[in-house]
């Protein structure tokens, strides 16, 4: 009896041996998938510690219908389906000395793509949604102000109409206004005045009303 269990010991010990439970590794290259390539989302990664190359390891996704791509140098967490070491699958990424995570606080989510670029998304401590594009940035509080800041052009075109509703409504332009060439005049269903306050009003040829 005592020879058949250590037969049996010596048999699962074998097994457990070939399994491969995990290991980390770094990324040679990814593959981008374009319309008409047979690109899967897949990169090759060389093994850290054994310095072995895995040639096209499928990754997973947390979402389908989302992709984010490894780049080359990253460090990421490989396992083996069924301790398989023929079928391995990149798992997560992992941090490093060399790429530290983006600048946070607690119970904040965000993301930085590329990282150490200077464009973002992120849901801050008061659940504000806020965009940064390099100097643009949106912010949609939550319920309450939205706003957009940056230092060029803000540009709002749809072949459809624009219609805006609010309680007040303030223009602060140091600069002309023009209302264009191709319109049919300002309506007013209410009245048909015109309110003006503080200096008298002079003629201006920056003010375009056509």
């Amino acid at each position: 009896m005592s020879d058949l269990v250590t037969i049996i010991r010596s048999i699962i010990r074998d097994e457990l041996a070939s399994l491969r439970l995990g290991d980390l590794g770094v990324v040679t290259s990814a593959f981008p998938h374009a319309d008409g390539d047979a690109n899967n989302h897949e990169c090759h990664v060389k093994l850290r510690e054994s310095g072995l190359e895995l040639r096209r390891v499928p990754i997973a996704t947390p979402h389908i219908g989302m992709v984010s791509a490894p780049h080359a140098g990253d460090l990421v967490v490989i396992t083996y389906l069924n301790g398989d070491p023929n079928r391995p699958v990149i798992t997560g990424r992992l941090y490093s000395d060399k790429l530290n995570p983006p600048i946070h606080e607690a119970d904040e989510w965000r993301v930085v793509s590329p990282p150490g670029g200077k464009t973002s998304i992120a849901i801050d401590q008061e659940q504000s949604v806020v965009i940064t594009a390099g100097e643009t940035v949106v912010t949609v509080k939550q319920d309450d102000v939205i706003t957009i800041k940056g230092k060029t052009d803000l540009s709002l075109e749809v072949e459809g109409n624009v219609q805006l509703k609010c309680t007040d409504c303030t223009v602060d332009a140091s600069g002309k206004i023009d209302l264009g060439k191709g319109g049919s005049g300002v309506i007013t269903e209410m009245s048909h005045k015109c309110y003006f306050t503080g200096a008298p009003l002079k003629g201006s040829k920056d003010v375009k009303a056509k």
